[in-house]
């Protein structure tokens, strides 16, 4: 999470010159009308989203999420399930089928909060484990005290532990993202980088599945669902988006300049465009078909966020004012009235 500093002498200085001052009723009343509760999706799976409220002057971005953001549940009926504040210092929130994990770092180490949705289960712990994502049962670390280097373990909510070993190349170093059936390891040390990618399932704790051979190539893989992993491969104009099946059978890739956050849509990927390059439609959402064509959205929304949830894809519209869902990437968007919150 960054922290930006502004010039507030500067700031200050413009205000008396050209506008009233930072007190008078007409800045109380601008500054008021651009506060409101603005939302932004998280993650999200067949039965869940995840999402982020807060009342606030500027866009919450999943990413950076402030400490008194509130976090939500919500299921395909139903309303709103408030699992408290995103906290201090997070770092990781993390979807597996219903089991949910939110981990902030502490001075002694993590803070985990965990949830089985759909039901009464709840935890609290501390830990000094490095905690990286969630299982359907509990959670996963990464333990560095191996010989062959660093093995994902899992913990279940119950204590039992699974080692699924080293998913990549002794010293290269990984990053994991889960889905409902396993995890994708990818390399992410950009200083002994491989470029591989592997695919664990939870039942099968002993084989990694190569997506994605080494090859000396800048790795960032995004989402993960029961059949597909989206990940983002190489940089600069050799960028690309790539599908991978879970199986290692096929891989579907596309020009990949204009996106940024993927997210697999049951065959297809999807993103919102955020940056303004040139030739990119910047704030419209975007989907890649299993044969590598993109379509864009017909109207732009906010590009901070964007998931899939119940088979749908989930953003904000512009401005964070309401969530949206989408059947089709060029389909009217619907308001996701459910998600408001009083």
């Amino acid at each position: 999470m960054r922290i930006r500093l502004s010039a507030a002498v500067s700031g200050a200085a413009l205000l008396l010159s050209f506008g009233p001052a930072a007190g008078s009723p007409a800045a109380a009343a601008r500054t008021a009308a651009r506060a409101h509760a603005r939302y932004v999706v998280v993650t999200g799976d067949d039965k869940y989203l995840i999402y982020a409220e807060a009342v606030r002057h500027t866009n919450l971005d999943p990413v950076g999420l402030p400490t008194a953001a509130n976090l939500y549940a919500l299921g395909r009926t139903g309303g709103p399930i408030a699992l408290g504040t995103v906290g201090s210092r997070l770092r990781v929130i993390s979807l597996s089928r219903s089991s949910l994990v939110v981990v902030n770092k502490t001075a002694t180490g993590h803070r985990v909060r965990w949830w089985v949705l759909g039901s009464a289960q709840h935890g609290d712990i501390s830990t000094n484990e490095d905690v990286v994502g969630a299982t359907p049962d509990g959670w996963i670390t990464k333990d560095g005290g191996f010989a062959d280097g660093t093995h994902v373990v899992s913990r279940s909510h119950s204590g039992d532990l699974v080692d699924y070993g080293n998913p990549l190349g002794h010293r290269v170093g990984y990053g994991v993202v889960v889905g409902p059936t396993g995890f994708v390891a990818y390399a992410d040390n950009f200083v002994n980088d491989n470029g591989e990618v592997t695919y664990t399932s939870w039942h099968n704790a002993s084989r990694h599945r190569t997506l994605l051979a080494p090859g000396g190539k800048n790795v960032r893989c995004d989402s993960v669902s029961s059949g597909y992993a989206g990940c983002v491969i190489g940089n600069g104009a050799s960028r690309a988006v790539e599908r991978f099946a879970l199986s290692g059978g096929s891989r579907t890739a596309t020009n990949g300049k204009c996106a940024d956050r993927l997210t697999v849509w049951d065959t297809e990927l999807a993103w919102n465009v955020t940056t303004t390059r040139a030739g990119c439609p910047t704030g419209h959402a975007t989907a890649m078909t299993s044969t590598g064509s993109t379509r864009s959205s017909k109207q732009p929304f906010n590009s901070l966020g964007v998931t899939v949830a119940w088979g749908r894809l989930v953003t904000a519209a512009q401005g964070q004012g309401e969530l949206v869902t989408l059947t089709a990437v060029r389909a009217k968007p619907h308001p996701l009235s459910r998600a408001d919150v009083s």
